[in-house]
């Protein structure tokens, strides 16, 4: 084979990898740290054997903390390559599934539990999906960007109030958690 040819398929891998980790226009890949994960995840309630979904499961750090204890949990991811590299860490966890899918059409009927870490936009067009397919009692955690007409019952800053996260905008923060019941 050519050298030429070699580095010109050793490009173009590279840049499909790329766009696929980075794919996602409504849940760009910015990770939580897990001590904040595993606190919102004790203080949502949650309890082995529910069923917890992540919208948009990026590395699969929430579903695994979910499945740690105890949870059945789903990951739904738009990025192929961050599905795979989720399922091999998940590889050792028998109650941690990741799928690619679109998460805006899901049937979340058997969800006890849904975390998603969204932009506004993609909070806006979930808001109404999860309404009406959600049974009733089931909770949602949503982070840094909330839900426009839901009322929470909790709200929870994990985070030093000095130290908003650039990359999400002027004045968010990562830690900022809200939890709903539907």
């Amino acid at each position: 084979m050519d050298l030429t040819l070699i580095i010109s398929l050793g490009i173009l891998l590279g840049c499909l990898i790329s766009l696929s980790w980075f794919a996602g226009s409504d849940a760009p890949f910015i990770p939580t740290k897990t001590q904040r994960i595993r606190k919102i995840l004790k203080l949502a309630g949650i309890k082995k054997g529910e069923s917890f979904w992540e919208l948009g499961s990026g590395d699969g750090r929430v579903v695994l903390e979910a499945a740690k204890m105890g949870a059945k949990a789903l990951g739904i991811e738009q990025s192929w390559i961050r599905v795979l590299w989720s399922r091999w860490k998940a590889r050792s966890l028998k109650n941690a599934h990741f799928i690619h899918g679109d998460i805006f059409k899901q049937n979340f009927s058997s969800a006890d539990i849904v975390f998603i870490f969204l932009l506004p936009k993609g909070v806006g067009k979930l808001e109404p999906i999860l309404k009406k397919t959600l049974k009733k009692g089931a909770k949602v955690i949503t982070q840094t960007f909330h839900f426009k007409t839901l009322k929470p019952y909790k709200k929870v800053l994990i985070t030093e109030k000095t130290s908003p996260n650039k990359l999400l905008g002027t004045n968010q923060y990562e830690g900022d958690f809200w939890i709903y019941h539907l």
